[in-house]
C-alpha cells in the first residue's frame, strides 16, 4: 500500500540514498545547481538534520510503498504576503523509477497537498525544469496551471 509519513532522524541514509537517486536523473547543468550533485555524505546529513530541527521552514516526507521506501518530498515553509499565510514550497519530489505509472505520482502530490493544509498553508508551489516535458504533463494533468516566471539564483 502506497503511503507517505514525515522522515524521522531514522531515515537520513534513505533520505539520502533516494536525493542521489533524484540528482542523477535530473541534473543536466551542474552549473545551475551549484554540484550538489557533489556534495558529501555529511553535507546531506546536516542537512537532513538542520530540516528536522527546523519545522517551522522545512519538512521531509518519505513515501513508501507495502513499508519500502520509494520516493520523497522536501518542503520548505514560508511565509507569503501574497497569500496572507503559509505558503508550500515543494523543492523537491521523487519516486523511484520502478514505481511510476502505478497512480503514485498522483497520490503522492495528493498527499502533499494534504499535509500542507494540514499545516496551515494556503498555497502551493514548486518549479520544475523545461528540459523535463513529463513533469509538465503530469502537473498539467493533475490541475496545476504553469506561470511563466523567470527563475535567478545566485549562490554565496
Amino acid at each position: 500500500m502506497f503511503k507517505y509519513r514525515e522522515c524521522k532522524i531514522d531515515d537520513c541514509d534513505i533520505w539520502i540514498e533516494l536525493n542521489r537517486e533524484f540528482m542523477a536523473s535530473e541534473i543536466q547543468d551542474n552549473e545551475l545547481w551549484g554540484g550538489a550533485d557533489t556534495a558529501s555524505d555529511e553535507q546531506f546529513r546536516d542537512t537532513f538534520m538542520s530540516g528536522l530541527d527546523t519545522p517551522e521552514r522545512a519538512r521531509f516526507l518519505l513515501f513508501e510503498d507495502d513499508g519500502s521506501a520509494v520516493g520523497f518530498a522536501n518542503l520548505m515553509i514560508i511565509y507569503s504576503v501574497w497569500t496572507h499565510g503559509l505558503a508550500c514550497i515543494v523543492d523537491d519530489l521523487y519516486l523511484r523509477e520502478g514505481v511510476r505509472g502505478k497512480g503514485y505520482g498522483r497520490k503522492a502530490m495528493t498527499y502533499v497537498e494534504e499535509y500542507a493544509k494540514t499545516i496551515g498553508c494556503k498555497r502551493i508551489q514548486f518549479q520544475s525544469e523545461v528540459t523535463n516535458p513529463d513533469a509538465e504533463n503530469f502537473y498539467r494533468a493533475i490541475g496545476y496551471i504553469p506561470a511563466d516566471m523567470k527563475f535567478y539564483v545566485k549562490y554565496f
